[in-house]
């Protein structure tokens, strides 16, 4: 293995941010244009860069068992996960209150290996979700609750981040051994085939040629797809993946942070106790993991 880059410190916070930012730029695209219109252009056009890459690599495809476990985590992140939160921000949820639920993926991820394990969760990690979704609703009232979809798009958005936790639980589970870059090549390949079909049928593809939508267009595919791809494998090759989860609590205030400016998404001062109170459940999870390991 070559020495570890330089950058590498940095790279879960960059993660992080590239991750959070995602919630904000989605929205953007979604003002111009349908969920499954947005997920058909960030698979397929993840797809299509990859292809190459792996024409040159010529990396050994993995086998049936492996293949039937990529296809089941490609379904619950990729088909489960964005397609829930992409609809969810189409009916009107929060681009912060998208991150809010993903920050609880540490905790849910727990639950979920425990669960598979055949063992039942500590008291801690239970009150640690309690803490997460208290956080969650605190912040929704803030915001208020006047339209419905609001609630069903928030609602879709914690079905979301269960179907990501499961997904990382079956990943850590069964350890597909193929190469990362094929794993990520089929998820994409099946996501494009699911949601294609349906785009075409049941709503207008339409890709107006405006300068905000194809800038969100390419940070999708190259900022979230492509380079959180790239420093997911960085992060995983040198053991620095449990770095991430550890900065995860981030995500919610970044989420808004960067949903102000592109979107005018201001979160009332009142929500951010509940953030803060989120927050508070994830770290209590990740602390009681550490001290356990330790």
């Amino acid at each position: 293995m070559p020495p570890a880059p330089i950058w590498l410190p940095v790279a879960p916070w960059l993660f992080i941010c590239v991750w959070s930012a995602g919630y904000a730029v989605a929205k953007l695209g979604l003002a111009y244009t349908n969920p499954l219109t947005l997920l058909v252009i960030r698979f397929g056009g993840a797809l299509l860069l990859l292809t190459p890459f792996l024409i040159a690599l010529r990396p050994v495809w993995p086998d049936r068992k492996e293949l039937i476990a990529i296809l089941q985590i490609a379904f619950l992140v990729q088909i489960v996960h964005f397609g829930c939160v992409y609809l969810g921000m189409e009916l009107g949820a929060s681009a912060g209150i998208m991150g809010l639920f993903a920050a609880s993926q540490p905790v849910l991820v727990q639950i979920a290996s425990t669960l598979f394990a055949r063992h039942m969760p500590g008291a801690r990690v239970w009150l640690g979700l309690a803490l997460g979704l208290a956080g969650a609703i605190w912040v929704l009232i803030a915001r208020g609750l006047s339209d419905a979809g609001v609630l069903l798009g928030s609602m879709l958005g914690f079905i979301a981040v269960i179907g990501i936790s499961i997904g990382a639980s079956i990943e850590n589970r069964k350890k597909p051994r193929c190469h990362r870059l094929v794993n990520f090549w089929i998820q994409y390949a099946f996501a494009t085939i699911v949601f294609l079909p349906p785009a075409l049928v049941f709503t207008p593809f339409n890709l107006p040629l405006k300068a905000e939508f194809l800038g969100a267009c390419a940070y999708l595919v190259l900022g979230n797809s492509l380079l959180g791809i790239y420093l997911f494998l960085t992060l995983m090759r040198y053991g620095r993946v449990g770095r991430v989860s550890s900065i995860m609590f981030l995500v919610p205030a970044l989420a808004a942070l960067f949903a102000w400016p592109l979107l005018d998404e201001v979160l009332p001062l009142t929500a951010w106790p509940g953030i803060a109170l989120a927050a508070a459940g994830v770290m209590m999870v990740l602390y009681a993991g550490k001290k356990k390991r330790d």
